[in-house]
């Protein structure tokens, strides 16, 4: 079957190309960043996901040209842009928080610098690929700090409408603390532990020798316990764990059905070039308000144990603080280069090398972070620089 091209999925998105090409502004090169706008209620922090598989998809793309033009006729786009889209080569840079690393609310989690057109057109993909795969991965790991060490098993993927999406949800689940899955795909091509055990009810017609035996133990301990996807999960395992329930594992078939929309996400300009040189953006109509402009990294500062102490965002060109001024004696920006050019700088990571990093990152958040209701605050700053430069625009 023909692979479908994910850069048509957005019509939107191709009608503001379009705007641009008559614009004559396409060429233009451009610096995106994509943040979390909101958090939902009691959730102090997120869990990155989506990165790998953007960059799967990316990779993999086919530009089809009946499919281009079947979509020009249907959107009633140029021939200009389809003539793009149909030679597209992309040359696009990338920088993202790499899967597995928590991350908060209005802080760049990526950021694309390129022909604005080519910004635009990806930064659908983008942003629509991070944004539900975070949203699978945070109910994830909020589940798997309910379980109080008990396995969170994946059984949402195993249920996706096709192959293609199963192994993103497995992927996404596995980064957000899953400990295994039920889908035996995903098992194999992710190399995830496959947990699982029969549920067909026998009754009368069952031999005697299979009625007492799960596959997993008899122990209450060793059986594996299933959540409702009609359930809200959360609440229902925390509420099993506070009446002591043990189990080998719990299965959780509604983690695809978590709310995306709970998760608003911003894609905006903050720098265009303009005469060879980099130019803070407040949006393309450059009065945005709340839009903070110009290139930026982010950076995590930490004690000499490790504990996270702040987040502070920084413009590009400016000197990062000192760890002493936050009492911290570490700090490390979170975003790498996963793109440059166009091209994929390092060979795709594996999902449990996401999980790894999500699971070790928590304990050295502070505790009030991770709480399940009414979360603290984690300290995100603006530098001096980044605030001298949104107060002069």
């Amino acid at each position: 079957m023909l692979r479908r091209c994910p850069l048509l999925l957005d019509g939107r998105a191709l009608l503001d190309a379009d705007v641009l090409f008559r614009a004559g502004l396409a060429d233009r090169r451009a610096s995106f960043e994509l943040s979390f706008e909101s958090l939902p209620a009691h959730t102090g922090l997120i869990v990155m996901a989506g990165i790998e598989t953007f960059l799967d998809s990316f990779y993999r793309l086919v530009i089809d040209e009946p499919q281009l033009e079947a979509a020009q006729r249907l959107g009633g786009f140029s021939d200009k842009l389809r003539q793009w889209l149909s030679r597209l080569s992309p040359s696009i840079d990338v920088d993202a928080m790499p899967d597995g690393t928590l991350a908060f609310a209005r802080t760049p989690v990526a950021t694309v610098e390129g022909p604005l057109i080519e910004a635009v057109v990806v930064g659908s993909l983008l942003r629509a690929t991070v944004q539900r795969a975070t949203a699978v991965a945070t109910r994830t790991a909020r589940l798997h700090i309910a379980s109080g060490g008990d396995a969170i098993i994946d059984g949402a993927s195993a249920h996706a409408a096709s192959a293609d999406a199963s192994l993103a949800i497995a992927r996404w689940a596995f980064v957000g603390g899953a400990s295994a899955t039920t889908n035996v795909l995903a098992a194999m091509a992710l190399s995830i532990p496959f947990r699982g055990a029969a549920g067909v009810d026998l009754g009368a017609l069952s031999p005697a020798a299979l009625s007492s035996s799960d596959g997993w133990g008899s122990s209450p301990a060793d059986a594996l316990l299933e959540l409702a996807a009609a359930d809200d999960e959360e609440a229902l395992l925390i509420d099993a764990k506070r009446l002591g329930a043990q189990a080998g594992g719990w299965i959780a078939r509604g983690l695809a059905d978590a709310d995306a929309k709970a998760y608003p996400m911003r894609y905006e300009l903050v720098a265009l070039e303009q005469s060879g040189a980099w130019a803070p953006r407040r949006g393309l109509s450059n009065k945005v308000a709340d839009v903070v402009p110009g290139r930026k990294r982010v950076v995590r500062y930490a004690d000499a144990a490790g504990r996270a102490v702040a987040d502070v965002i920084h413009l590009t060109n400016e000197r990062m603080h000192s760890p002493q001024a936050f009492g911290a004696a570490t700090l490390a920006p979170l975003a790498r280069a996963v793109m440059r050019d166009g091209r994929m700088l390092e060979a795709p990571e594996t999902a449990v090398v996401g999980r790894e990093r999500a699971i070790a990152a928590r304990p050295s958040m502070p505790a009030e972070i991770t709480r399940l209701r009414r979360p603290g605050t984690y300290p995100v700053e603006l530098s001096p620089g980044l605030l001298a430069l949104r107060a002069e625009l």
